[in-house]
């Protein structure tokens, strides 16, 4: 094999091809990997020496493949002998994790001690539910008691009663359906604005809206609410984040550095933000709330 071609068909190489069709610098690998640009050079370049690690190694190369939508495991067989071999072939999958300038410990077993304290505040809160249980199972068991001992009331009484009863249950169900029925009239809705697969506007939402933004892989995610950065952070497989938005709110922007498996629910209804079935991975969506 000629000198050229072994140079094309490197693991850095190939990383910094996917990087660059995908349109990404090395700022923005940064901020959607969390791994330090010096580390992202060393890669492109195979300097491995320059990695805090063999084990970081693998664990940097594999979140940069997926990044620019490589199969990190099928990479790291592919080119195994390029890198740094480990006693494991466990890769960490939230880079927050793996950071070089932490030290990492192994978690000591915990005491029986230690156990019971931490599940004392649920022992505590269940008695407590028990108690008020019973409590009220009392007083159910007390007021029927009494109510069995008055069966000589006058029947005009009961029948007049049961009458007033009747027609406060047929206005209850009245308010009950006129309320339905505004209810229904101002149900939420989120909409493209347009032909537009980045902007949206949120119509009848609640004075604070609540998001909740799942990912079922390791995602970087970012939320800007009218100009001011409400929440970053760089979810694992399978984690959430709950936010609730100021009631002042009227455009939010959310960055995703991995869209096809991130979620967002607002006020517990799904966020459609990619109708077109995008396969981009890096997206910014943009949300008018009215």
């Amino acid at each position: 094999m000629s000198e050229n071609n072994e140079e094309t068909t490197t693991i850095g190489a190939r990383l910094k091809a996917a990087r660059t069709a995908k349109d990404l610098t090395i700022d923005d690998l940064q901020q959607i990997t969390k791994i330090q640009k010096r580390y992202l050079i060393a890669i492109e370049d195979e300097q491995f020496d320059k990695l805090p690690g063999d084990f970081y190694v693998r664990a940097f190369v594999k979140q940069y493949a997926e990044t620019v939508d490589l199969d990190g495991n099928a990479l790291l067989e592919e080119y195994r002998d390029q890198l740094p071999s480990v006693h494991t072939e466990t890769i960490v999958e939230n880079v927050d994790e793996v950071q070089p300038t932490r030290v990492a410990s192994r978690e000591q077993p915990a005491s029986p001690a230690s156990r019971v304290r931490n599940y004392l505040p649920t022992i505590i809160v269940t008695a407590i539910v028990v108690l008020i249980l019973l409590f009220i199972w009392f007083m159910a068991v007390r007021t029927h008691a009494g109510s069995s001992s008055s069966t000589s009331a006058d029947s005009s009484s009961v029948q007049v009663s049961s009458s007033k009863k009747q027609s406060s249950s047929s206005k209850a169900s009245s308010s009950a359906k006129s309320s339905s029925k505004a209810s229904s009239a101002k149900e939420q809705t989120i909409k493209a604005n347009g032909s537009s697969d980045t902007a949206y506007t949120l119509t009848n939402g609640a004075d604070k809206n609540k998001v909740v933004i799942k990912s079922t892989k390791a995602a970087w995610t970012s939320v800007t609410t009218n100009g001011t950065q409400t929440w970053q952070g760089t979810l694992k497989a399978d984690g959430s984040h709950t936010l609730t938005l100021p009631s002042n709110a009227t455009t939010v922007k959310f960055q995703f550095g991995n869209a096809t498996a991130t979620t967002v629910t607002i006020n517990g209804k799904a966020f459609n933000f990619n109708p077109k079935n995008s396969t981009s991975q890096v997206r910014t969506i943009t949300l008018t709330i009215k």
